[in-house]
């Protein structure tokens, strides 16, 4: 520990410093995108979002009447943009994050309130702009919270300048970053929190020992798979480091040590109990409400799109495209996202020195990839590169951390932040590419025609925006 710790000889002041700069930086992106738009909630989002504004005001959960109000306003962008597709009577997404985020849809309300007790005319109906915004700063909240939960969780192995440098990453130019700044109202963002928080809880706190922290991974996992349910793969962690023990730092004395019989500890069975049958239990009522809507678990769109496409079902289990969601033109991780690449390749670097903690968030991060791979929609639809593994967020810090912390010397800390700096540049030009229409927001995309556009974005960008804007 500490090899790296004379990278920009940042102290603690100076980190502070960086992340309110990065704070500025993305509520600057969202601010402007939203001042320009007129609104913050479109596309998935609004199936997100229009669950809980019925059930709030109009105590049912049918979303048409929400849906044509989006529909019929008007913006900058056009409802076509915000309302993609025919009106729905129910949405397909889960409720989950319309919960999670309801404190901050209330402080919405009470702002709606305000400005019509001042008379700015603005209706407290939860669908104008006051809602969506508290709404989406809350998601950009969230966001950053798993940044800073990914950043603790680092220091507790790696040295201050590597570990800001990964966070510097993977805020700026991962799967985690388009829709932390710019498509706030989905998922990925609270997501990346939710399993932040419950990775950091399962490597800093007594959970095996004392039954409250059981139960509270077991919430926090449970709303994470509401969010998303491919989140509660991570259940995995637990797993495997309850049965073989915890590294509370970096030693040279850490050792992968299996024993059958630490699978039969009774308070580590009490313990995963806990925790798989809270996350379980959270499940149960988002079942009802699908069952009730569309007549059966298996009739929701998510289990019937894949047929209904022409791909034979929703899941190919036996032939997930694994090459593809890794190393594809369209939407690839490591194509899209190449400083995730580095990422991976800094855990199992570091592998032999932190087994239990990397091996168990390799093991979570092979199974999001087979997850997705099995999935007929596997480039993620429209989507900036691999969306869906904007949950691994805190895994790709520690991976960068590990790989930054692991020489000394000035030369190594100047590629380092050299390839940091270009990995900053070319996800914000392959974000130019898809926010111009460069490239289409769904059909596929080559690697040629990937990279050659990344030598033409800009002037291209501008002249677009140009055209938008006249």
């Amino acid at each position: 520990m500490g090899r790296f710790a004379s990278l920009t000889k940042l102290d603690e002041t100076a980190v502070k410093r960086l992340f309110w700069l990065a704070v500025a930086v993305t509520l600057a992106i969202f601010l402007l995108k939203f001042s320009l738009s007129g609104f913050g909630v479109f596309g998935d989002g609004l199936g997100y979002y229009t669950p809980l504004r019925s059930l709030l005001f109009d105590g049912n959960l049918r979303v048409d009447n929400e849906y044509s109000y989006y529909a019929q306003s008007a913006s900058n962008f056009g409802g076509g943009l915000r309302v993609p597709g025919p009106i729905p009577e129910y949405s397909k997404y889960t409720l989950g994050l319309g919960l999670v985020l309801v404190p901050f849809f209330a402080l919405g309300h009470l702002l709606a309130l305000g400005l019509n007790l001042v008379g700015l005319g603005v209706e407290a109906n939860g669908m104008t702009w006051p809602y969506e915004l508290l709404y989406c700063l809350g998601s950009i909240a969230l966001g950053i919270s798993a940044l800073v939960l990914s950043y603790r969780m680092a220091r507790r192995y790696f040295s201050r300048g590597a570990c800001v440098l990964a966070v510097a990453g993977i805020w700026f130019a991962s799967p985690l970053t388009y829709y932390l700044c710019l498509e706030v109202s989905m998922s990925h963002a609270v997501s990346a929190f939710l399993i932040a928080l419950f990775l950091y809880l399962t490597f800093s706190k007594p959970w095996r020992e004392q039954w409250p922290w059981s139960i509270s991974l077991g919430l926090i996992l449970g709303f994470a798979a509401w969010v998303r349910p491919q989140d509660g793969l991570f259940l995995v962690v637990p797993l495997v480091v309850g049965a073989l023990g915890f590294e509370s730092n970096l030693t040279k004395n850490n050792t992968w040590k299996f024993s059958w019989k630490a699978l039969r500890q009774p308070r580590y069975l009490t313990a995963i109990a806990w925790i798989m049958g809270i996350t379980l239990l959270m499940q149960l009522p988002q079942g009802l409400i699908y069952i009730w809507q569309y007549g059966g678990i298996t009739r929701i769109p998510y289990l019937e799109e894949g047929q209904a496409r022409g791909y034979g079902g929703s899941f190919n289990w036996f032939r997930p495209a694994l090459w593809q969601v890794l190393f594809s033109g369209h939407r690839g991780l490591f194509i899209w996202h190449p400083l995730i690449f580095l990422s991976i390749y800094g855990l199992i670097m570091r592998w032999r020195e932190l087994p239990r903690l990397i091996g168990s968030l390799l093991l979570a991060f092979a199974l999001q990839v087979y997850f997705i791979a099995a999935w007929w929609c596997w480039w993620q639809g429209a989507s900036v590169g691999g969306r869906m593994f904007s949950n691994c967020t805190v895994l790709f810090t520690l991976g960068l951390a590990a790989l930054w912390d692991a020489r000394p010397g000035r030369q190594w800390q100047k590629i380092a932040l050299g390839v940091t700096l270009a990995g900053l540049v070319w996800n914000a030009l392959i974000v130019l590419q898809y926010q111009s229409a460069m490239i289409p927001p769904e059909d596929p995309v080559s690697l040629v025609q990937l990279y050659q556009n990344q030598f033409r974005v800009i002037p291209f960008f501008i002249n677009h925006l140009l055209k938008r804007l006249t």
